[in-house]
């Protein structure tokens, strides 16, 4: 049996579906941006949390190397968990919630592109109760709850 913790996570199919466009401006329009030279450059924090979002029970600096995320030095290959915590909140959430936002609209477009319904989206809720007039032809189509003492809920459902 393989630990978890020796798994490297694949991370491919993730960064398939973000656009590094998107990060950029999220970066932009939080005032994020690395504007100097980082081992750890803005873009790749984004990279960090995403991962560290998706495999949270790996540690932080395997999830770093096994990525590639810290920009090369050979003066001083490593970098300290300290440098990674900084980077994090250096970063802040607003870059996040921007990416989530143009990824959640991308993606949403995507998903509905020929599947509307007289120019409106179409979405399914599952395990919902939708209730209607109490008119006989609704009982008759819909039905309505009945309860243990027999007695039928006031509307059809």
């Amino acid at each position: 049996m393989v630990s978890k913790a020796h798994k490297h996570p694949d991370f491919s199919a993730l960064s398939q579906q973000i656009d590094p466009a998107w990060i950029a401006h999220a970066l932009a329009v939080t005032g994020k941006a690395s504007v100097r030279r980082r081992r750890l450059p803005a873009e790749q924090v984004v990279w960090l949390v995403i991962a560290l979002a998706m495999y949270r029970h790996q540690p932080i600096p395997e999830v770093v190397a096994h990525l590639d995320l810290v920009l090369p030095d050979e003066v001083n290959p490593d970098i300290a968990k300290s440098a990674l915590t900084q980077a994090r909140q250096r970063l802040g959430e607003e870059p996040l919630a921007q990416l989530f936002g143009l990824s959640a609209l991308v993606w949403d477009e995507r998903h509905q592109q020929g599947r509307s319904w007289r120019g409106l989206a179409r979405y399914a809720i599952d395990g919902s109760t939708l209730r209607t007039s109490d008119t006989p032809e609704n009982r008759q189509h819909f039905g309505a709850q009945a309860y243990a003492s027999g007695v039928a809920a006031s509307y059809p459902q």
